[in-house]
């Protein structure tokens, strides 16, 4: 309905006009055979049919033009209506159209299982249950950047207590999972990331159980002699921006083994 908005009132404007005219014919066509007859002046007796062209029964054919063009009219409104109501009721269809679990389920098909899964993040971080907060990887370049994926679930433990009546996932753990994200980027088995600093962090709306966070972060600038790296991040649910980092920088602690 929101999309017909526009040229249902282009019409409407359009007709405005038209309608307009529609009552001055159907007025003038009424009234002006009366008026006309009372005011002009009577001609004489074998005055000519042309020297009686303003007598007031020549307005009667205008009053049967103006009473066509108001039918005319009526009719055209009439349509307009019809086609707005129809209009409505495809969109309420629409809004209710069932898509079964295969249609949902293959939305996600071109994600695939990613090029790291939760086991092989297990082995590069030193994270563990409750705090490992990236679930599986689609894209990586190492030393460069990646996107990553953390699924929001109910039976987390956070959500017992932040918050018990409206669960809300603690922004200072989606910047965790953001930071957990950089450190597949540049981490090796045996290697720890450890935060050094945050900078222009913004939270844009709140995520909730059944929310998948899809992450992505990008390494700016490495001083590889004193492993310092410095990483921008944002995630997003269902297409939305939720959170940004402006910069964060960390400090990289290689395995000396």
């Amino acid at each position: 309905l929101v999309q017909l908005a526009g040229p249902v009132s282009n019409q409407l404007t359009m007709a405005r006009p038209l309608l307009a005219l529609t009552a001055l014919g159907a007025g003038l066509g009424f009234v002006a055979p009366s008026v006309g007859r009372g005011l002009a002046p009577r001609s004489p007796p074998g005055t000519a049919l042309g020297a009686r062209a303003l007598d007031g029964g020549s307005w009667a054919p205008l009053g049967l033009c103006a009473a066509a063009a108001l039918a005319f009219g009526a009719t055209s409104s009439r349509g307009i209506r019809s086609r707005v109501a129809r209009a409505g009721k495809d969109e309420e269809a629409g809004e209710g159209e069932w898509r079964d679990a295969k249609t949902i389920s293959g939305l996600t098909q071109s994600v695939g299982a990613g090029v790291v899964n939760n086991i092989e993040i297990a082995k590069i971080l030193p994270h563990r249950y409750p705090f490992l907060l990236v679930d599986k990887v689609i894209h990586l370049e190492k030393m460069k950047r990646a996107v990553g994926i953390k699924n929001i679930t109910a039976n987390e433990p956070q959500f017992t207590g932040h918050f018990p009546d409206n669960p809300i996932m603690p922004g200072v753990l989606q910047v965790e999972a953001l930071a957990q994200l950089a450190g597949v980027v540049c981490m090796q088995p045996g290697d720890q990331v450890l935060f050094a600093g945050i900078d222009g962090v913004k939270f844009r709306k709140p995520v909730v159980p059944g929310d998948t966070l899809v992450m992505e972060v990008e390494v700016k600038k490495f001083r590889e002699k004193v492993g310092i790296a410095k990483i921008t991040g944002a995630a997003f649910v269902d297409g939305q921006k939720v959170l940004e980092v402006k910069e964060f920088t960390c400090a990289l602690v290689k395995d000396k083994s």
